[in-house]
């Protein structure tokens, strides 16, 4: 096999900004700025493919066996904006900002490639304006109301043919949509920054509340339609969330000081509004075995998937033979793909010259389907499947005998038959695991030259450090790594692991010198 590529990718920004500043009066004070700026992104890639040559050893493209296959891949977008802001301040204590700005894409369908979006932010040094008690050395309270448009990947908004092989011309695998309109993102925040005792205990806390209207999703098709997915406007969705962070300094003294950072996060997304008509939107979908859909009144992460079949009072039910029934056709959720809540733990250590840092990072919940769990379990390279290995196994449940009623299962299957239908991949039941985790996210030993004997060598700063990241890794998730997910379109999907690699420790030695 023989392959030349060539790629080219190139975006330009033409700006133009004015600003004005001035006083009104003696206590306030603005900034008035108005400007533009003109986008363009163009990208180039054209592959030569001789994957069977004539002549062993001979890497060129005119040693292709067959005819050489070309693959040009040509991409234009350009995005117009124009936009202005202000800042006000009154007695540097109440602050006040509003931007605007309006962006044309050429993405998007020419009735729709104009959107407009503006923000409003305010914040009050509360420290300054009233009397606090003196333990609290600063306090601002903050509150902004923004949107955010978005627009999508060129060439989703009319048929067009995307590659040429040999005399024949190919369709994009995702289905354009003529009627493709910018998303628009409305985020609530509100926000108390205080510090105490000198700085050595700092909260910050924020709440916010974001409705993603007309998200832009890649929704699975049946093949058969000639198109693996469809671009739609997703209706609203709302996000609700609060994150926290807490800063300590413990200990000082004069050779020694110990800085701790807790940061803790909480979001939901709920599904309050889909497509005209639509109740049910597939987000991602691994053939027929698990699902991942946005259903109105759910929330987005929602994971579905089919199970055991099971009696009334609800144990398994199995075939005569000892096996399972085929799973049952109606899917039920299974869980969530994202975190209940994270958390991250920051400890840093200095000692005179020498620090040390480390950084613990935690995520509580959330499920993930492993196909992982399912080749491993189904081929028996488990512990799990060692019972029954030599004399067979009687699985636990019932049997629907021939007067219709449900009585325990005794007949006894070969290990390797049973295993693959309790653990086949249809089965999200056996599959679908919780995606908890703790990891060492990064150790850091850093040793500081004094600066003495750098003065004789014209060097202001150098340091040698000794790192590492994602050195520990702690869950119960069976398939490596619960952090990860699966690449879909260029997005990468959470709740879903498709055999990944495990992932990798990064260690390594850093110098740093300043002159």
């Amino acid at each position: 096999m023989y392959r030349e590529v060539n790629i080219f990718n190139l975006e330009s920004n033409s700006d133009f900004l004015l600003t004005y500043k001035d006083r009104v009066g003696g206590d306030i004070s603005f900034t008035a700025s108005g400007g533009g700026n003109a986008m363009h992104q163009r990208y180039d890639y054209t592959g030569l493919y001789a994957d069977q040559l004539a002549q062993p050893g001979v890497y060129q493209i005119s040693n292709s066996l067959n005819q050489a296959v070309s693959d040009p891949q040509r991409t234009r977008k350009s995005i117009n904006s124009l936009y202005a802001s202000t800042q006000w301040a009154y007695k540097e204590r109440i602050f006040l900002d509003v931007t605007g700005r309006n962006d044309w894409s050429s993405t998007l369908p020419y009735a729709n490639c104009s959107f407009f979006y503006p923000s409003v932010s305010t914040s009050f040094l509360l420290s300054d304006l009233f009397s606090l008690p003196a333990a609290i050395n600063f306090a601002k309270f903050r509150l902004s109301w923004a949107q955010v448009g978005n627009d999508t990947r060129p060439y989703q908004t009319s048929k067009y043919y995307n590659s040429i092989y040999g005399n024949n011309f190919t369709n994009p695998t995702t289905l354009y949509n003529p009627d493709l309109k910018p998303e628009i993102i409305t985020s609530y925040e509100a926000g108390l920054d205080l510090r105490m005792f000198q700085n050595r205990f700092n909260i910050d806390l924020a709440v916010y509340n974001n409705r993603s209207r007309n998200q832009i999703l890649a929704i699975p098709l049946d093949q058969v339609s000639g198109y693996n997915s469809a671009l739609l406007n997703a209706g609203l969705i709302e996000s609700r969330g609060a994150e926290v962070q807490l800063k300590v300094v413990p200990v000082v003294t004069k050779n020694f000081k110990w800085t701790s950072t807790i940061n803790w996060s909480i979001n939901r997304s709920y599904v309050r509004r889909l497509t005209a008509g639509i109740t049910n939107q597939v987000v991602y979908a691994d053939g027929s075995d698990v699902t991942i859909e946005a259903r109105v009144g759910g929330r987005m992460g929602d994971m579905y998937g089919k199970g055991f079949q099971r009696s009334p009072d609800g144990k398994v039910i199995y075939t005569a033979a000892g096996l399972p029934v085929d799973v049952n056709p109606i899917t039920k959720k299974w869980g969530n793909a994202f975190a209940d809540w994270r958390g991250g733990w920051n400890n840093e250590l200095v000692y005179k010259n020498i620090r040390f840092a480390m950084l613990w990072d935690y995520s509580k919940g959330g499920k993930m389907y492993s196909q992982t769990n399912y080749k491993n379990n189904a081929l028996g390279k488990t512990k799990v499947t060692l019972p029954g290995r030599d004399n067979g196994i009687v699985g636990d449940g019932v049997v629907l005998d021939a007067s219709g009623k449900y009585v325990p299962n005794t007949a006894k299957a070969a290990a390797s038959a049973y295993y693959e239908l309790v653990y086949s991949n249809s089965n999200a039941e056996m599959n679908i695991f919780d995606a908890t985790w703790l990891k060492l996210r990064e150790a850091r030993l850093e040793f500081n030259l004094p600066p003495a004997l750098l003065s004789k060598i014209s060097i202001r700063q150098a340091s040698v450090a000794i790192y590492g990241r994602d050195l520990l890794n702690i869950t119960k998730f069976p398939g490596f790594d619960p952090e990860g997910g699966n690449l879909n379109s260029g997005t990468l999907t959470p709740g879903v692991e498709l055999m990944q690699f495990p992932s990798t420790r990064n260690m390594g030695i850093n110098l740093t010198f300043k002159f």
